[in-house]
């Protein structure tokens, strides 16, 4: 053979609306989440402990979406859907895979566990990072959602229902923390 390939290159498949509704969630996700962990107790103390600079990105495999996360000026930031260097770097393997976790179909351990997700950086980080995104998936999603993804959903108080509402009318639309 004299270099000609005995395969073809098989294309990844265009998924335009699976892609845009990841992208959706990953701008929601990033903008609550840095209005969550500027006003939630336990997230910010989640992000405390973090050196400053920490990036985080999400990414989806092979092309993207991606959303990336840093702490800046001790808080978290989100930098957009946009991909980076980050010290920690959680790959969702496939588009089908990321839908199905974005939506709330699949909660993250069982997505972990079925191996449609892998995790690159500091083990500690990542289960820090998985306790918040548990706490902000409590306030994104709405109950009968979160319960089917989340083990333990904390109490609802009428401070936690106003930081929904904060995240949902301010945080989201228009970055606010």
């Amino acid at each position: 053979m004299t270099g000609e390939k005995v395969y073809p290159e098989i294309a990844t498949g265009q998924r335009p609306f699976t892609t845009l509704v990841i992208r959706i969630v990953l701008f929601v996700l990033g903008r609550g989440f840095q209005s969550i962990a500027a006003r939630d107790e336990e997230v910010k103390g989640e992000v405390e402990s973090w050196e400053e600079s920490f990036t985080i990105l999400f990414e989806v495999l092979p092309q993207g979406p991606y959303l990336l996360l840093q702490k800046q000026n001790g808080k978290l930031k989100y930098l957009g859907l946009q991909r980076g260097e980050a010290d920690l770097v959680i790959s969702f393997k496939t588009l089908g895979s990321a839908f199905l976790i974005f939506t709330g179909q699949m909660g993250t351990p069982q997505g972990y566990a079925e191996h449609r997700m892998s995790v690159k950086g500091d083990l500690v980080k990542a289960m820090s990072l998985i306790r918040c995104l548990n706490l902000v998936e409590f306030y994104l999603f709405p109950g009968f959602i979160a319960r089917n993804i989340l083990k333990r959903l904390p109490k609802m108080t009428l401070q936690k229902f106003g930081l929904r509402l904060h995240v949902y009318f301010l945080g989201i639309p228009f970055g606010i923390q």
